[in-house]
């Protein structure tokens, strides 16, 4: 049976008033929860009071467009969420932004530092891709755990690099050569053939010595230092 033309008109308004038009947002930590409104077309302001922003002026309001670039959004900078493919928000009390770009993309973040994780996040890097930073002696990675700042002129530039398979890593100034991943206290006291009792150092950038304690974990780095010492109380 064929609905009369204003039975048919009067469904499919129905149907766009059911219609709910959906967001991600999140504030600095990246959890992640799904805001739903039911007009399409919603200011950057509406979307902060969505996750309780209050009062909006205190609140920096970032989308992340398709192109992977960010860019913040005016209070009454209006959005259609018919358009766009990429529907993630985030919502920040700061007063400011920092500008940075990740493989000339332009990004933009409310805060001085961000965690690596989160950084790589933004990035859309894949498990085997390595985010680095461009600094004046070459690549420094970044590491999950890293907090990176946007503080100093020299971090404002980032690339995706091919992830290598291995590094090199060096003992008492001797380089090896080992696969990309965590190795245990014990897998490099075997790999360096420390003698029996010794105890391993990793040599951190500052110069100091950390001993590495049984059964501790470290993902190795390319240049990493490791040396050893005689326990406490025994001569060598």
């Amino acid at each position: 049976m064929t609905l009369p033309s204003d039975d048919v008109e009067a469904s499919a308004a129905d149907d766009r008033a059911d219609r709910k038009f959906k967001i991600e947002a999140s504030d600095e930590t990246f959890s992640f929860e799904t805001i739903q409104f039911r007009d399409p077309i919603v200011t950057a302001a509406q979307i902060a009071e969505s996750v309780g922003a209050h009062p909006v002026i205190q609140f920096k309001i970032l989308q992340q467009l398709s192109s992977g670039e960010i860019e913040t959004k005016r209070p009454t900078e209006t959005t259609d969420l018919r358009e766009v493919t990429t529907k993630r928000f985030f919502v920040i009390r700061s007063d400011r932004t920092f500008g940075f770009t990740i493989d000339g993309l332009a990004m933009e973040w409310p805060l001085g530092s961000i965690v690596g994780k989160h950084l790589r996040e933004l990035a859309k890097a894949s498990e085997h891709q390595e985010l680095v930073r461009v600094t004046a002696v070459g690549f420094l990675p970044i590491d999950n755990d890293d907090i990176v700042s946007f503080e100093e002129p020299e971090n404002e530039e980032f690339r995706l690099v091919d992830r290598p398979l291995t590094v090199t890593i060096f003992y008492r100034e001797e380089p090896f050569e080992v696969e990309r991943r965590q190795w245990t206290t014990e897998e490099l006291l075997g790999l360096f053939e420390v003698p029996a009792g010794y105890k391993l150092d990793l040599i951190e950038a500052s110069g100091e010595f950390k001993e590495m304690k049984p059964g501790h974990k470290i993902k190795v780095r390319n240049g990493m230092e490791f040396t050893s010492h005689v326990p406490v109380g025994q001569s060598s």
